[in-house]
């Protein structure tokens, strides 16, 4: 009978410490967009990861991205005259990898660093894209 008590005691301890918790993979949805929409501006560029951060001007190349998925790229310039670049941006989670779609150019990124200060971008796939590519919350101009 004590040993049967014990037991008992035991396995509903056991059963305390498992709360039925799952752990999933970050989706950055949410972080680019910040639940609405958010501007990133490219700070710079790198060919590889010993190369010096080449600094673009201030506001040159905006990224939007929406909480709906889209993304739009220009400067501001091209987003007052409404030429800007306009398409769709996904997280997959499962290949841990950003994919925007412009027109029919898939760009594919891994997300090197990210922070409130900057997202780096380590280029998969895309033409004519730096290896690296350094983003930053569009600032106060200086």
């Amino acid at each position: 009978m004590k040993n049967s008590w014990f037991f008992s005691v035991l396995l509903l301890l056991l059963s305390a410490c498992i709360n039925g918790e799952q752990t999933y993979r970050a989706d950055y949805t949410h972080f680019l967009s910040s639940g609405n929409s958010k501007v990133w501006m490219l700070k710079g560029t790198q060919q590889n990861e010993q190369a010096q951060l080449k600094r673009n001007t201030w506001g040159e190349i905006l990224f939007v991205f929406y909480v709906t998925g889209e993304v739009l790229v220009g400067s501001f310039g091209d987003l007052d005259k409404g030429v800007y670049d306009k398409g769709h941006f996904k997280y997959d989670t499962q290949h841990e990898q950003l994919i925007i779609q412009i027109g029919k150019e898939k760009w594919t990124f891994k997300i090197q660093t990210l922070n409130d200060d900057q997202i780096v971008l380590k280029t998969v796939k895309g033409k004519y894209l730096a290896a690296y590519l350094h983003l930053a919350p569009l600032s106060v101009p200086l």
